[in-house]
C-alpha cells in the first residue's frame, strides 16, 4: 500500500509537469492533463487512508465496494477527528516544538480538534474535485488548481505518516 501511495502522488507530479510544458521527450505538443494530476493526487490521500487502517486496525475495505470513496471520508472523520486521534498527534507535535514556549500553558488537545476536523475536509475536498475532473466534462482544469491538488495530497499523506508511527 504504501508504493501505491508513493505512485499515485509522483504520478500526480509526472502529469503535472508534463502538462506544464510540452517540450518533453515523447509528449504531444499541446498536452494538457490536469483532471488527471487531480485524480492521481486523491488517490495518493486514499491509498494511505487505507494503508493507516491496515497498520493501526488489521481492517481493509474491500476494492470494487459501492461507495467506497465516501465511506474511506466516513471513516477519516471516525478514526481520525471523532476519536481526537489526529487532534491528540497534532497537539503532541506541537508540544514537541513549542515545548520551552511559555504560552503552550495556554493551549490544549481540544484546539487541535478544529485542525484535525480540517484534514477531514481537506480530503472531502479532493474526493469532490476529483470526481468532477474524472465524470463531469471539463475543458480544461487551472494549473493552479492541480499544483494545490498536489500540496494538500503532500501535507495530508505526511500528516497521516507521522500518526501511523
Amino acid at each position: 500500500m504504501k508504493k501505491k501511495v508513493s505512485n499515485r502522488l509522483e504520478t500526480a507530479k509526472i502529469i503535472y509537469n508534463a502538462s506544464k510544458g510540452s517540450d518533453k521527450e515523447g509528449i504531444s505538443e499541446g498536452y494538457k492533463d490536469y483532471a488527471e494530476v487531480v485524480a492521481a493526487a486523491y488517490y495518493s490521500m486514499y491509498y494511505i487512508i487505507h494503508a493507516f487502517l491496515a497498520l493501526k486496525y488489521k481492517t481493509k475495505l474491500k476494492e470494487g465496494l459501492r461507495g467506497v470513496h465516501a465511506i474511506t471520508e466516513h471513516i477519516i472523520l471516525y478514526y481520525l477527528v471523532k476519536t481526537k486521534k489526529l487532534a491528540k498527534h497534532l497537539y503532541e507535535e506541537y508540544l514537541k516544538t513549542y515545548e520551552t514556549t511559555a504560552q503552550i500553558q495556554k493551549f490544549n488537545e481540544e484546539d487541535f480538534q478544529e485542525q484535525a476536523y480540517k484534514y477531514a475536509k481537506q480530503y472531502d475536498k479532493s474526493r469532490t474535485a476529483r470526481e468532477i475532473f474524472t465524470y463531469n466534462v471539463t475543458p480544461s482544469v487551472e494549473e493552479y488548481n492541480t499544483k494545490q491538488a498536489i500540496s494538500t495530497a503532500e501535507e495530508f499523506i505526511n500528516t497521516i505518516r507521522q500518526v501511523m508511527i
